[in-house]
């Protein structure tokens, strides 16, 4: 059954309501979602990290970072598809929607398998000292198997991260959240069986990123029901749309190597330059809190979409009043995990984590400091994202990242966790915090202006 079938009360000149109530229901559908990733999380971190015990875990915590730069190989592919699978639907182009999805599998298989080809290179020939620091000079034989297993699973997952894509922009998210949960409920008890019986650092990724795999081939499957014209479509009629995609794909993609350096790069800092215990306390806690930022995505991931289609069909006043309601809500639940890091996260880490949190304090209190900053810069990058001029963004983003790596190198070496926590809400301040408003308050000035001079012409 399509989904246009759940509002038959609606016609297709009424695409203002239909829009919201998609974005209800992908709302709805992805807090489901992400209550079980959080379940999934709350449970793998504390369990992963006593099972593999804190060598073992610091070593995950690194190869995961090495795995996860294979994303960066597909040139924001999928982000491309989604601006311009929403676009092609709003001009009702099936020609196009088609020659993009095969395009951006294309795209991304064949990007997957150059950057696992690369990591794994990297991992054979390079000394496990240099890429993953000393502590792990005589581990080679055991790295170099884990990374020949891993890599396969982590570009399948690449490969099959499309769908998502593509149901993003046709506003059909509910499928791939509904997918996400299943996939999180498996995972669960698939880790709870492993690291009771063979806790193994290959058994957990295999869990962790196998499963999600599962779901979204299923959901291709049910996407090729729905839309039939999908299968349709020859390499001849891919080739004009390789460029379409990279042309904004590109920009995304120093986005997402952005969000790679913010994510890994304060542990990969550590390992090098601090203790094992300052190491695993930073990833323990910056992982937790962006599972707590996790959250926000409920309500941002399904509004890019569905602003690509408002910027399509020119509703300004529907972007407004919704940007409105979603910053009310980002902030206050910003304020409130900020307000318990702040005051409860030492001992909250303590006994539930099962981590020395002794002396750390400062650590939890700029972390909570930065929670704050990072969601309300994301609200920000999710609009902009939206919007034409996304070099822009791309240009903020990956100079903010950098920035943390640059101000964290000199102070890690004598406070640690804490250095890089620091290091991480100085870049925001300096950067990100002020010029994406004002550079979404003049794109959104423009567009609306230009839309003006548009419908008195026309």
């Amino acid at each position: 059954m399509r989904l246009n079938s759940l509002f038959p009360n609606l016609t297709d000149d009424d695409r203002r309501s239909k829009r919201s109530a998609l974005l209800r229901l992908a709302i709805i559908s992805s807090f489901s979602s992400k209550v079980f990733g959080l379940v999934l999380q709350t449970v793998a971190i504390p369990l992963v990290y006593h099972s593999l015990g804190e060598h073992r875990y610091e070593l995950y915590l690194l190869l995961t970072a090495a795995l996860a730069t294979i994303a960066l190989a597909q040139m924001g592919a999928g982000p491309g598809l989604t601006q311009g699978i929403a676009r092609a639907s709003a001009a009702g182009r099936h020609d196009h929607e088609t020659s993009l999805l095969h395009a951006a599998f294309r795209l991304t298989g064949s990007a997957a398998l150059i950057g696992g080809c690369v990591v794994l290179t990297a991992i054979h020939l390079i000394s496990p000292a240099v890429l993953f620091g000393p502590v792990f000079a005589a581990e080679r034989a055991s790295i170099v198997n884990i990374a020949n297993v891993c890599v396969f699973v982590v570009a399948a997952q690449l490969v099959a991260g499309v769908v998502d894509s593509a149901l993003s922009g046709y506003q059909e998210q509910i499928f791939s959240n509904l997918g996400s949960m299943i996939s999180n409920i498996l995972s669960i008890g698939l880790l709870l069986v492993v690291c009771a019986h063979a806790p193994t650092i290959t058994a957990v990724i295999l869990v962790l990123y196998g499963a999600p795999t599962l779901s979204r081939v299923a959901n291709l499957a049910f996407l090729y029901c729905r839309r039939p014209y999908l299968l349709r479509g020859t390499l001849h009629s891919c080739r004009g749309f390789y460029g379409a995609l990279l042309n904004v794909g590109l920009a995304f993609w120093f986005i997402e190597l952005g969000s790679l350096i913010e994510l890994h790069g304060g542990t990969y800092v550590l390992a090098h330059l601090s203790t094992t215990k300052q190491t695993d306390l930073f990833g323990i806690v910056s992982r937790s809190l962006s599972l707590a930022g996790s959250v926000v995505i409920i309500f941002t991931q399904p509004f890019w979409p569905a602003f690509v289609d408002a910027i399509a069909h020119r509703d300004f006043e529907w972007i407004h009043r919704s940007y409105a309601r979603i910053r009310r809500i980002v902030t206050v639940y910003s304020s409130l995990i900020a307000l318990v890091t702040v005051t409860a996260g030492q001992g909250l880490f303590q006994h539930l984590m099962h981590v020395n949190t002794e002396d750390n304090y400062a650590l939890f209190f700029v972390m909570g400091a930065y929670f704050v900053a990072n969601n309300w810069t994301h609200l920000y990058y999710v609009v902009m994202m939206g919007i034409p001029g996304i070099w822009r963004v791309a240009l903020v983003s990956l100079s903010e990242n950098f920035l943390k790596l640059l101000i964290g190198l000199p102070l890690v070496p004598r406070f640690g966790a804490t250095g890089m926590a620091f290091a991480y809400v100085a870049a925001s301040v300096i950067l990100p915090v002020w010029i994406l408003p004002l550079m979404m308050k003049r794109s959104l000035h423009a567009i609306s202006d230009t839309g003006k001079v548009v419908s008195a012409n026309g």
